[in-house]
């Protein structure tokens, strides 16, 4: 019975995703040398890096190989990160379940081909799980069940380290006397009295997030000051939300806009929030909007382009679907009107995908939205509802 709605749940997507008049016919990679689609990362405006189990591809807005990597790996490390670092450098990060995880650098030799840079280095004094690595400037955030580490990325012109810091972002750091359950971190830039800053919003599964401001020295971030996102307390249901990630729309020292993705619970559907950083000990939140969903749960970060925004969910059979919405979300600066009624959004376009192990999304020049259908197979498709809306 199972294998039966297995076979007409994919025979439904598949007709939905043709009978969409507005999407290119989709382009299959050759899986033997590259293997399955797991990541990706927009190097440029016109270039994107995606990462799959033996190569990373350096595509352009047609999905037209210009040039791929090979990525050096052992045999019991998986790869399955990858971001940028500047507009010549990308890392892929990989690790062993348990074991310090490292990563590989890549640097351009023009704007269509990159080469490996140095060599693979290991994270020092790290001998656990990452769930996900990133960096900004010369920082680096190891995400893990129950803390945030950062790490100093030393750079020269002929080699690169990775060293350790004295910050972690754990429950000493936040003052909790019970452990966290970190998921995601997001971060995003500020200026304030002619110095940089950055944001930082460290996702915690029930609490809903930390925030931490961190003064940029030397291109290096050193966190100063800190206070939580009450979420818990704000939606006072019956039921427990739990979330997963964060994306930062807009932030300055006292008011970012952020956007949650949320675990299973009793309802489905994401949010909008205006932060308002009162002072370290309180911080009040106003929702200004919600994204339903169709009933199934959220799968990794929400991403935006302009007004649009992406979000992608999946069932227990990874079948996905991949909303967009078009909702104007005001600046962190600009003052709203308190107590605002939340509205709840419908997407403008959906993208349905048949079972596939990981997920590519992301937007295109041209409010196009890029998707992989299978496990390596690119679509790109026109907005064509979105543009109908602006017109």
């Amino acid at each position: 019975m199972k294998i039966i709605y297995i076979l007409l749940s994919t025979v439904y997507l598949c007709k939905a995703q043709i009978n969409m008049a507005f999407c290119d016919e989709y382009i299959e990679y050759d899986v033997n040398n590259f293997g399955k689609f797991i990541s990706n990362v927009k190097l440029s405006n016109s270039t994107d890096a995606i990462l799959a189990e033996k190569r990373v591809l350096i595509i352009d807005d047609n999905l037209n190989v210009l040039s791929s990597v090979s990525i050096p790996k052992t045999q019991t490390h998986n790869c399955e990160w990858i971001f940028n670092y500047n507009n010549d450098t990308f890392f892929v990060g990989c690790q062993k379940n348990g074991e310090a995880p490292y990563l590989i650098a890549y640097k351009s030799i023009n704007k269509t081909h990159y080469a490996q840079f140095g060599d693979i280095v290991y994270f020092p004094n790290l001998n656990e799980t990452v769930i996900k690595v990133t960096g900004v400037l010369n920082t680096l955030f190891t995400v893990q069940a129950k803390k945030v580490i950062l790490f100093t990325l030393v750079m020269s012109a002929a080699e690169w380290s990775i060293k350790t810091t004295q910050n972690v972002l754990d429950k000493n750091y936040f003052a909790r006397t019970t452990e966290i359950n970190v998921t995601d971190i997001a971060y995003a830039p500020y200026s304030e009295d002619k110095l940089q800053y950055y944001k930082l919003i460290v996702v915690e599964f029930r609490l809903g997030a930390f925030w931490v401001d961190a003064v940029v020295k030397n291109d290096i971030l050193s966190p100063f000051r800190t206070g939580l996102i009450n979420l818990q307390a704000h939606f006072n249901e019956y039921y427990s939300k739990q979330y997963q990630s964060v994306v930062i729309h807009s932030t300055t020292q006292n008011v970012s806009q952020l956007n949650f993705n949320l675990f299973l619970y009793q309802k489905y559907y994401d949010l909008n929030i205006r932060a308002v950083y009162v002072s370290t000990s309180k911080t009040t939140i106003q929702v200004n909007n919600y994204f339903s969903s169709n009933g199934w749960p959220t799968w990794g970060k929400p991403i935006v382009f302009g007004n649009l925004q992406g979000i992608l969910r999946r069932n227990t059979l990874k079948q996905s679907i991949f909303n967009v919405y078009n909702i104007m979300i005001p600046y962190a600066s600009v003052q709203n009107e308190n107590n605002l009624t939340a509205t709840t959004y419908e997407p403008v376009d959906t993208f349905t995908s048949p079972p596939q192990d990981y997920s590519i999304y992301y937007f295109n020049s041209g409010y196009r939205v890029v998707h992989s259908i299978e496990d390596n197979k690119l679509q790109s498709c026109d907005l064509y509802n979105y543009k109908l809306q602006m017109e």
